[in-house]
């Protein structure tokens, strides 16, 4: 029971950083579709290891990429709006998806890998949890101005030798790999619970961007573990009480900011 809890507590802190860390990217990018788009069309990914008989959590992943770089690519290079983009893509991955689901004559339940609980978190997931947090901490680290360069205005950052093409799928990339695997451990809704409101939180408190991220990841953490302590108190889900309590913050966090407003105002 105890390496049960740590084992818990551990992946619950590294899931927190890792999500609130691309939290950053997804609110100022305007990800948060793209990111509901790939978790969603991962049912492919699992059909098609299953049609092919490999493994489906690894298929998965390397579906997800694909998933995640084609609506990229057609919101960058074709024109098409990024929800255009993203409805197209996703329709054609879960009409591939249900299609190789009937021709393998597969029987088990594939769409319970979408509503994963984070109280089934293995000592392996955690492992690789780590590795996805230090890879991205250190990408995030080397390529920070740059990517709020391309955040903001992006064709001054090409302009200025930035690889903005490559910066960009890079990110989409490590966003969809992430997403896909967060997914299988904890489900989609707080897989996208976690990678919104941590800087939609901490963007009502503070504007400088360092600052940004280091509330994120404790609007993360607070909501992660006040959300399991609620849960353990009162037998209720893990997942929604930790939504429910990272809700709590925002709506103070907004509450907070509008009175803040109120108050500059009455005093000029």
């Amino acid at each position: 029971m105890d390496n049960f809890f740590l084992n818990l507590a551990l992946g619950a802190f590294v899931l927190s950083l890792l999500l609130a860390l691309f939290s950053f990217v997804v609110y100022f990018f305007r990800l948060a579709f793209l990111s509901i788009a790939v978790s969603h069309a991962v049912l492919a990914g699992l059909a098609i290891g299953v049609f092919l008989g490999v493994e489906p959590t690894i298929s998965a992943l390397v579906f997800s990429l694909l998933v995640g770089w084609l609506i990229a690519f057609l919101r960058r290079k074709t024109g098409l709006t990024e929800d255009a983009s993203i409805g197209i893509v996703l329709a054609l991955a879960m009409a591939v998806g249900i299609i190789l689901i009937y021709l393998s004559g597969y029987q088990g339940n594939l769409l319970a890998y979408l509503f994963g609980s984070i109280t089934t978190i293995s000592p392996t997931d955690v492992a690789i949890l780590i590795l996805f947090l230090l890879a991205g901490g250190l990408f995030f680290k080397f390529n920070f101005e740059k990517i709020l360069y391309l955040c903001f205005d992006e064709e001054s950052a090409y302009a200025s030798g930035i690889n903005t093409d490559f910066l960009y799928y890079t990110l989409v990339g490590m966003l969809s790999f992430i997403v896909t695997f967060a997914t299988k451990l904890a489900g989609v809704i707080l897989t996208h619970a976690l990678l919104i409101l941590p800087t939609a939180v901490a963007y009502q408190l503070v504007w400088h961007y360092g600052e940004l991220l280091l509330l994120s990841g404790g609007v993360a953490l607070t909501s992660t573990f006040g959300g399991l302590i609620l849960a353990y108190y009162t037998d209720m889900p893990a997942g929604p009480s930790i939504i429910l309590v990272g809700g709590i913050l925002f709506i103070g966090a907004s509450l907070w900011r509008v009175l803040k407003g109120k108050a500059f105002k009455s005093n000029r």
